[in-house]
């Protein structure tokens, strides 16, 4: 192999290496944005389900949202209403107070950062009561349940990882210096 053989290979080389990193990275970046998240999205909470006297999500802990959701309640059992009990100034959130039964839906889009506190008028004394927040960004707990990476599976992990390294240090090496030998013809 001569020199501008060998030039050209271990451009070819990384070129095609650099564009294969190029497209992963901009493959990566586009899965981001379209798994996106925040305002504008819809969220559910059951109205009643299965007969209880709860609002589902909402009523044992807060439903957290961001600006821009739009909550949709559904009724799953009959003479359930929703009344405002309090919320941020500046919100214009007026409720459904209006009793009605099964199948009926209600939305509303909440805009303005702050607690909402709502209740159902004929079961409030029951415990029907819940709360909706309005918040910047939603924060997520870490699982309690996942499982711990062994030891062994991290020590492959590395040992894989430089055997891949010292692969494409090799595969360079070989295209830069390695080449056609001649022979002594006698």
């Amino acid at each position: 192999m001569t020199d501008g053989n060998a030039e050209m290979s271990r451009r070819a080389f990384l070129t095609t290496a650099a564009g294969t990193a190029a497209t992963a990275g901009a493959a990566g970046t586009a899965a981001a944005q379209e798994s996106g998240g925040g305002g504008g999205s819809t969220t559910t909470v059951t109205v009643g389900p299965g007969g209880d006297l709860v609002y589902e999500p909402g009523t044992n802990e807060p439903l957290q949202i961001t600006p821009g959701t739009t909550v949709e309640f559904v009724w799953d059992s009959d003479n359930h209403n929703i009344v405002v009990d309090s919320q941020p100034d500046g919100a214009n959130w007026q409720g459904h107070e209006t009793i009605e039964n099964t199948g009926f839906t209600y939305t509303h889009t909440f805009e303005t950062l702050g607690t909402y506190e709502y209740y159902c008028a004929p079961h409030q004394s029951a415990g029907m009561v819940a709360t909706i927040e309005v918040v910047e960004s939603i924060s997520t707990p870490a699982p309690s349940n996942v499982p711990e990476v062994p030891d062994s599976a991290k020590t492959l992990g590395v040992a894989t990882t430089f055997a891949m390294v010292a692969t494409l240090g090799l595969a360079f090496f070989f295209l830069k210096y390695g080449g056609d030998y001649e022979l002594d013809e006698e």
